[in-house]
């Protein structure tokens, strides 16, 4: 009994760590999301962002969830480079952009970017 309680102990102290395979969820998880913002006054833009992910040859359309939300890479680790456009703005990119897996191996890492989108001068697009 002294030892069933030593291992309960051991295993409620230190959970999923001490025994590597955890338990998945079915939930979905996205790798990046992108909250998209006008850069001088730091509010989310009044129009709709679009972006776009590409990794070596994967490429993807991201989707918008909420306003002036972008989320992409579904449960799909790699190395991306982002592109986010929108009408009256200049594009914005960032490249390079790791999304890992989760140590357990269950879900990638979301990875949280704010683009800061320069808007255009009038008549200059």
């Amino acid at each position: 009994m002294r030892r069933f309680a030593i291992a309960l102990s051991a295993l409620l102290l230190h959970g999923c760590d001490l025994f590597p395979i955890g338990v998945c969820t079915d939930e979905l998880v996205y790798g990046i999301q992108v909250t998209v913002r006008d850069s001088m006054t730091g509010e989310l833009l009044n129009v709709d962002p679009t972006g776009v992910l590409t990794d070596g040859s994967y490429r993807e359309t991201m989707e918008a969830v909420g306003p002036s939300s972008l989320w992409g890479a579904p449960e799909r680790p790699g190395t991306y480079d982002i592109e986010i456009t929108a009408e009256g703005y200049r594009a914005w990119t960032r490249q390079g952009v790791e999304v890992e897996m989760e140590r357990n191996g269950c879900h990638v890492e979301t990875v949280k970017l704010e683009a800061r989108m320069v808007a255009l001068a009038a008549g200059l697009e």
